[in-house]
């Protein structure tokens, strides 16, 4: 288990309702949905699912579809049919008052990496970046949490999405820097003073040497991705330059201190991971 390193999130200046975690697919309109909501279920209007599973909980969790037919069935046999698993969810409650779900909360069905859920709330928000940010999950958890994020990715298609689904729980975060960047094409230019600088599933050796400049002495780096281990089951990521050797993650940070370094298999992934601490 790791150890707090104390602090605790800063009081935002505007207030924010919660980014929670729900159980229920709701996949009516969103007209429907907005009348009359579900409690503890997140609308994704059957029409939009195709364009937002990146919404979806991960792909080893079966999803509870919730609503009257025939959103219900038709949300589980399209998703059923693209490889998700889903089921039908009976006894469900509308919210009562309605509209009162919408009000306290925004809901979420995605999971931010488990990693950064479980080192993030012990730290103290301050200025974070996000490197190889994808759709923008991530970045999302952490401004629920009061960071000011910076998120930096390649694909603007997968930023235009991300910007999307920041939309859709601004009410519940700070608002987020997104930025267009090649991280492997050019050496990248970030203003310094980061309190807290983190990537998941992204490799490229030589910006692990420039974290460093990025972040404030006594700054936060956590960081996770893929071994050989992974690729020799997996097959992917196919080039070496993506994935570590074993033992290599801390050897790269020799620079930092190491709060907490491990590698294993974190269900059918196998990662190196770390929570560093800039000197």
């Amino acid at each position: 288990m790791l150890q707090p390193e104390g602090g605790t999130p800063h009081d935002a200046l505007m207030v924010r309702v919660p980014l929670a975690e729900c159980r229920f697919l709701d996949p009516r309109p969103a007209a429907n949905a907005e009348r009359r909501p579900i409690e503890d279920a997140v609308n994704i209007p059957l029409a939009e699912l195709p364009q937002r599973t990146y919404e979806l909980p991960p792909r080893d969790v079966v999803i509870p579809v919730v609503g009257l037919s025939p959103w219900a069935e038709r949300a589980v046999a399209w998703l059923t049919s693209n490889g998700r698993r889903a089921a039908v969810q009976g006894g469900f409650r509308y919210a009562d008052p309605p509209r009162r779900m919408a009000v306290v909360q925004v809901g979420r069905l995605w999971r931010p990496s488990p990693f950064l859920a479980e080192v993030l709330p012990q730290l103290t928000p301050g200025r974070a970046l996000d490197l190889g940010c994808g759709t923008g999950r991530d970045a999302i958890f952490a401004a629920s949490w009061g960071w000011q994020v910076t998120a930096a990715d390649v694909l603007p298609d997968a930023l235009e999405r991300a910007r999307k689904l920041a939309g859709r729980c601004a009410r519940a975060i700070e608002p987020i820097e997104w930025r267009e960047v090649d991280l492997e094409l050019a050496p990248p230019t970030f203003e310094s003073g980061f309190d807290l600088v983190f990537a998941f599933r992204y490799l490229h050796r030589p910006l692990l040497g420039r974290l460093a400049e990025w972040l404030k002495p006594g700054g936060s780096l956590i960081y996770e991705t893929f071994t050989t281990l992974h690729r020799a089951r997996h097959g992917k990521p196919a080039r070496d330059e993506h994935v570590l050797l074993a033992g290599e993650l801390p050897e790269l940070l020799a620079g930092f201190e190491i709060r907490h370094s491990s590698e294993g298999w974190r269900g059918t992934a196998h990662t190196a991971r770390v929570w560093a601490v800039g000197r």
